[in-house]
Parts: structure tokens; C-alpha cells; sequence
């Protein structure tokens, strides 16, 4: 097990994990890129994996070793994740009178400017 970085804000409520490693990136003022290869043990060419839509357990793990945060809370970052959730909080938001008639009038003001 690695140890705790000296450097490890918490995450932004809603914040994807790319972004959160990135924001990791610049505490240490080190090229994206850079950090997650050194830190986090990405290959140099593995974009995809510097995205975050679909982390491995491992990179979890190291991800977790060196901030302090819990695996489960940053399985919660990934994009989908957190478009899921929003989706949700929307979809119940309207399905209350205030978030119908919200969503009503957000309607009518786009039908309006598109006439």
C-alpha cells in the first residue's frame, strides 16, 4: 500500500473524476498526463484510461491509497455516474408541482423564442 499524498483535496460535489485528477495535476503543478502516469501508473498512451469512463478496480485503489477517499465514493465519480444521478434528482424534481410547473414554464419560454 502507497502512501497518502501529501497534497489530496476533497472532491467538488459532482465532479467527475477526470476532472478531480486533474485538479490533483495542478496541486503538484505537473502535466495532466504526467501525474497519471507517475501517480497512478497509467501508460503514456493509454487515453482512454486517463479518461475515468471506466476505471479499474486497481486504479481505484491507487487513486484511493494516495487521497484518503474511499473506492466506493470514486466508483460515484465517473461521468455516467453522476449524469445518472442528476437525471434522477430531475425526473423526481418534476414530478413535484413546483418542478411541473417549472418545466412548464421553461417550455413556454423556449416555444416563444423559437416562434
Amino acid at each position: 500500500m502507497q502512501k497518502r499524498w501529501p497534497l489530496h483535496p476533497k472532491p467538488y460535489s459532482n465532479e467527475t473524476l477526470e476532472r478531480y485528477v486533474r485538479r490533483l495535476a495542478e496541486c503538484y503543478d505537473v502535466r495532466y498526463e504526467h501525474f497519471c502516469r507517475r501517480a497512478l501508473g497509467i501508460p503514456a498512451d493509454d487515453s482512454q484510461a486517463r479518461r475515468f469512463q471506466e476505471p479499474t478496480p486497481e486504479l481505484l485503489q491507487r487513486l484511493s491509497d494516495g487521497t484518503g477517499i474511499s473506492v466506493g465514493l470514486l466508483e460515484q465519480m465517473t461521468l455516467s455516474r453522476i449524469l445518472h444521478r442528476l437525471m434522477e434528482e430531475i425526473r423526481q424534481y418534476t414530478e413535484t408541482p413546483e418542478g411541473r410547473a417549472e418545466l412548464e414554464n421553461f417550455t413556454n419560454r423556449r416555444l416563444s423564442q423559437n416562434s
